[in-house]
């Protein structure tokens, strides 16, 4: 059930990634961030394969030295060469699905209802903006690097 009681239908359909990452389901992402029914599958894929480039771009530089010490695919690795590979795939979903989450909810006041019928959660830009700091977060965390970062001047 989505935010506006509107039954949502769970669409299974795959998203490949690039062979190092886990792939992506669009079911996945519906159940695991409730979105709300009214979005079009394809509004859905295209939100998760743009934040799948972005993330990926972001982590270009772990993968790069992962892939250095003999590492083909996250989720697969070497458990004496990376312990915590679950947590590293389960860490770059959530990275990937928040990011789309805060995409798609900047989309929804697109969409034409009814005044009455308005969900301020839905669109509300600091809710799109917690969805993107919870995939920042994500990011670092895969990065090696804590939540925030201070320099000396």
């Amino acid at each position: 059930m989505s935010f506006s009681g509107r039954p949502t239908t769970l669409i299974a359909q795959p998203i490949a990634n690039d062979g190092f990452w886990p792939d992506l389901d669009v079911a996945e992402f519906q159940r695991g961030y409730r979105l709300p029914a009214e979005y079009l599958v394809e509004l859905l894929v295209d939100g998760i394969a743009l934040a799948m480039g972005e993330v990926n771009h972001d982590l270009a530089r772990r993968k790069a030295q992962w892939q250095h010490v003999g590492i083909a695919h996250v989720a697969s690795a070497d458990p004496m060469i990376l312990p915590e590979r679950t947590f590293m795939a389960a860490s770059y979903k959530r990275a990937v699905y928040c990011r789309a989450k805060a995409y798609l909810l900047s989309q929804f006041a697109t969409f034409i209802r009814r005044e009455s019928a308005e969900n301020l959660a839905k669109e509300a830009p600091e809710t799109a903006e917690r969805f993107l700091s919870f995939s920042q977060q994500a990011v670092r965390l895969i990065q090696g690097r804590s939540r925030i970062t201070a320099a000396l001047i």
